[in-house]
Parts: structure tokens; C-alpha cells; sequence
């Protein structure tokens, strides 16, 4: 037997590789007055950095819900006119008495609930807002009317006309129905984009966006739809997961164990700051932990906020590696069929490994229809219980805990 005595054991173990975690500290910058708007990739860092300015309508391109966005940083407000498409021609500036009682804002907490899908009808699942879904043609047909004001307080009033054959159709005029102007976006036009945008102003279309799936966070200002009030923070990117440790004793060991992450867009949000009336304080003891579109984990911690004299976000990046095996078990819809569906439908997964799976059931609105836990295993056939279902449209929506996967479903 040899004996090695404790001295060279010491040396031994201080020449042995040191297990640490990644860390690398970044700053961000979305430019003085905060005009910009960064796109942010865990991995790669910076994507781009564009004018936040110069755009009034966000389209949505993927997905179902038939998003469209107002541009709160650019201080464009929308409001709901209370007239239906058939008075479009017969309105005046008279009509808009009492509007600002009516303004609807984006959804930031769900990016693909834009300003006008708020006035959707909860008990109507084929109300999209702006439009009723048919289930027929798989048309979205405008049926509102909405007041819009531009940054330089003009108000025009808006028609959205259509959705047909993945094109937006929409009207735009002055109140008295003069300069009014009928344009189209084509989704075909912004591939493997969130969004394609439209300027008012400019009567100008945009792609501003870098592709879907090249990137995590978007550093930005917005409104705030809880307090009708612009704020300068983080969002993320569909399909991100993200959480926030609060409290922890030390933000450099602090890990995610005991939190529950969420794909809320506004998890990390505005309020890891604060202004204490001469300059922006940061919130100690706070921990942000993302799970990027490669499930692969980071942890965040703010160091610092410039304002609005620079714009730029500092914070320290922690690199925590790709997922476990458990926590990465990988989760493939294959099919859901018939679709669409008279009775039960049956959905097909493979998962690589022994795990549970929820799966949630909801309308266009959002309104969860049926949820369930599923044991899965390799290749498994999953009865979704759409026989019960009234006819329209729902997302099927496959939840590993650490993956999500959705999946459109027509009953008729």
C-alpha cells in the first residue's frame, strides 16, 4: 500500500482543475433617452440594437392569436370607439367625446396579447378583439373600430379589417374619413419573425427583428399595462422561462432550487431598481435565473442602471450549463389527430425518459378548458377529451416543467 502523506495531498488538490461557474459581467445599452430597443441572446450576448421610435403596429407572424401591438414607447395610445365596422364611413371627430375613458394597452406580462385584443368578449371564444374568428373560411373578419393617436397627438381612427391568407388587411383615415388609406402586411414577408411592424407616420412597413429564435431577452421602455405608466426593463422572448430568487445571501452562490420558473414575459421586468431621487439604486439580495431557447440555464444579477443619460443596463451573467438529463428530457409532439376534430382527439408524444407532463386545454382567450397530468415513457397516445368541447379553436399546450410545447386544435 503507499502512503501519501497530508503535505502532498495539499499540493495535489491545489493543482487539481477548480469546478466554477462561468461568470462574465455585460452591459447593455439601449442609448440615451432610451430610443432603442436591444434584442439579447444568453449565449451570444447582443443581437441587435434598433430605433424603438420609429414604428406604431406590431403584427403578430407566429402563433394563433392574431396579436397587434401599439407602440407604448413611442407614446402611441389606442382606444376603443365603441362603433362597429358597418359606421366607419359616417364617424366624425364628434365620436370621440369621452375616449380617454376607453384606452387600451399592450399585455406585457404575454406578448402576444397586443392593445387590440383587449376588447375581446371573454364569453365569445371566437372574439379575438379586433375581429371574430370564422370558422369556416379560418378568416379573422374586423368588426371594431378604434381610435388611435400618434406622437404627434394627431388621432386617426383604425379599421382592421381582415385576416385572410396570412395577410393583415387595415384602414386608416382622419376623423372626418379624409387621407384615408387601405394597406396589407404579409406574414410571408417577415420569416421566423415574432412580429412585423408598420409606421403610421411614415406609411412605411418594417423588419426590424432579428429571426425568433436567435435571441432571449429584449432590453426596452414600455408601458406598464398595470399602472398605465412607462417603465425601462427586460422582457422575454417566447417560450423563455425565467425566475426570481428573492431573498438570497449571496447573489454569487445563489442558485434556483425551490423556485418555480414561468414564461411570463415581464418575470424579470423593471423592478430590480429603484430611484431614489438623485440616482437608481439596485435591489440587493435578487437573483434572476433564464432558461434560453437551447434549454440551456444563466443567472442574472444587476450591478447597475445608467437612466436615461446612457441607457445601459449592467449586470453579471453566470453560466449554469445546459440542463440536466432529468431536468432536459426532451418532449416531441408528433401529431394530434383528427384535426379537425367531431369527437376525442388523440395527441402523440415521445418523451426520452420517464416523466410527467400536464396538459393544458385553452380557447383563444385563454380560458383553460380541461388540464390533466400524463405519466410518460417513450412514444405515448394521449386522449384529449375535445367531444366535450363547444366548436372553435383551442391550443393543446404540452408542459414538461422545463419545455412547452403548443399545438393548434379545431372542434367542429
Amino acid at each position: 500500500m503507499i502512503h501519501i502523506s497530508t503535505t502532498t495531498k495539499l499540493m495535489i488538490a491545489l493543482l487539481l482543475p477548480i469546478t466554477t461557474i462561468a461568470q462574465v459581467s455585460e452591459t447593455v445599452t439601449i442609448n440615451s433617452g432610451y430610443t432603442n430597443q436591444t434584442f439579447y441572446s444568453m449565449a451570444n450576448a447582443t443581437i441587435s440594437t434598433i430605433d424603438n421610435t420609429d414604428w406604431d403596429l406590431g403584427f403578430q407572424i407566429s402563433g394563433f392569436e392574431a396579436a397587434i401591438l401599439i407602440n407604448s414607447k413611442n407614446n402611441v395610445k389606442l382606444f376603443k370607439a365603441n362603433k362597429d365596422a358597418s359606421e366607419w364611413s359616417t364617424m366624425t371627430a364628434a365620436d370621440t367625446t369621452g375616449m380617454y375613458n376607453y384606452e387600451l394597452l399592450n399585455n406585457e406580462a404575454h406578448m402576444f396579447n397586443g392593445a387590440f385584443n383587449t376588447t375581446a368578449d371573454t364569453s365569445d371564444m371566437f372574439d379575438l378583439g379586433w375581429g371574430e374568428y370564422d370558422l369556416g373560411s379560418h378568416a379573422v373578419l374586423g368588426d371594431s373600430i378604434y381610435f388611435i393617436r400618434l406622437n404627434n397627438n394627431a388621432v386617426k381612427k383604425i379599421w382592421i379589417e381582415s385576416l385572410i391568407n396570412a395577410t393583415y388587411n387595415f384602414r386608416i383615415a382622419d376623423l372626418d374619413g379624409s387621407n384615408e388609406i387601405q394597406r396589407s402586411l404579409q406574414k410571408l414577408s417577415y420569416p421566423a419573425k415574432n412580429f412585423g411592424y408598420y409606421s403610421i407616420a411614415n406609411d412605411q412597413f418594417l423588419d426590424r427583428e432579428p429571426t425568433k429564435d436567435s435571441w432571449d431577452l429584449c432590453f426596452q421602455q414600455y408601458v406598464d399595462h398595470f399602472i398605465n405608466y412607462k417603465v425601462t426593463g427586460v422582457l422575454t422572448n417566447d417560450s423563455v422561462q425565467s425566475v426570481k430568487a428573492y431573498p438570497v445571501n449571496d447573489v454569487t452562490t445563489a442558485t434556483d432550487a425551490g423556485y418555480g420558473y414561468s414564461f411570463d414575459n415581464n418575470l424579470i421586468g423593471y423592478d430590480w431598481k429603484s430611484f431614489n431621487g438623485s440616482t437608481f439604486v439596485i435591489e440587493d439580495s435578487v437573483a434572476y435565473f433564464v432558461i434560453d431557447k437551447n434549454n440551456h440555464k444563466w443567472k442574472m444579477v444587476f450591478t447597475g442602471f445608467g437612466g436615461s443619460a446612457n441607457g445601459n443596463f449592467y449586470f453579471d451573467k453566470y453560466d449554469m450549463g445546459p440542463l440536466s438529463v432529468l431536468e432536459n428530457n426532451s418532449i416531441e409532439a408528433i401529431a394530434l389527430y383528427p384535426n379537425p376534430a367531431t369527437g376525442n382527439s388523440q395527441l402523440v408524444i415521445n418523451s426520452d425518459n420517464a416523466t410527467t407532463v400536464t396538459v393544458d386545454v385553452t380557447d383563444l382567450n385563454g380560458r383553460l378548458v380541461s388540464s390533466f397530468d400524463k405519466k410518460v415513457n417513450g412514444l405515448n397516445n394521449i386522449t384529449i377529451p375535445s367531444e366535450s368541447f363547444v366548436k372553435g379553436i383551442y391550443i393543446v399546450k404540452i408542459n414538461s416543467g422545463k419545455q412547452l410545447q403548443q399545438l393548434k386544435l379545431v372542434v367542429q
